[in-house]
C-alpha cells in the first residue's frame, strides 16, 4: 500500500450510502490504512476515481461493496476499472461524528 494511504486518518462520509447503518454524510470517520479488509468491514474504496465507504462482501473469488441505503445500487468491482482499497473504517458506531 502507497504510504499516503498507510496509517490512520479521517475521511467525511462522502455520501449517504450508509445513512441505513447510521451514518450520515459529513460524518467523520476514522479510517485504518493498514487494516486488513475482511468480510462484513467497512472499508474505503476508489472505483474509477471515486472515493466510496461501503460494506465489503465476499462470494466466492469475488469482491462486492455494499450500500445500506436503497438508492445506492450494489458495486461489483471488475478487472476492467481501477480499483483499490484504501483502509478499513475503524469502529464506526464509536467514531463517526457529524462534521461541524
Amino acid at each position: 500500500m502507497p504510504a499516503e494511504r498507510s496509517g490512520l486518518f479521517c475521511l467525511p462520509m462522502p455520501d449517504q450510502a450508509l445513512a441505513g447503518a447510521g451514518i450520515e454524510a459529513g460524518c467523520l470517520l476514522a479510517v485504518d490504512g493498514q487494516g486488513s479488509p475482511v468480510q462484513g468491514c467497512l472499508v474505503v474504496a476508489a472505483v474509477d476515481g471515486e472515493l466510496l465507504v461501503r460494506r465489503l462482501q465476499r462470494s466466492g473469488s469475488r469482491l462486492q461493496l455494499l450500500a445500506a441505503h436503497p438508492d445506492y445500487p450494489l458495486i461489483e468491482p471488475s478487472y476492467e476499472q481501477d480499483f483499490a482499497i484504501w483502509g478499513v473504517v475503524a469502529e464506526p458506531a464509536a467514531l463517526a461524528t457529524r462534521q461541524a
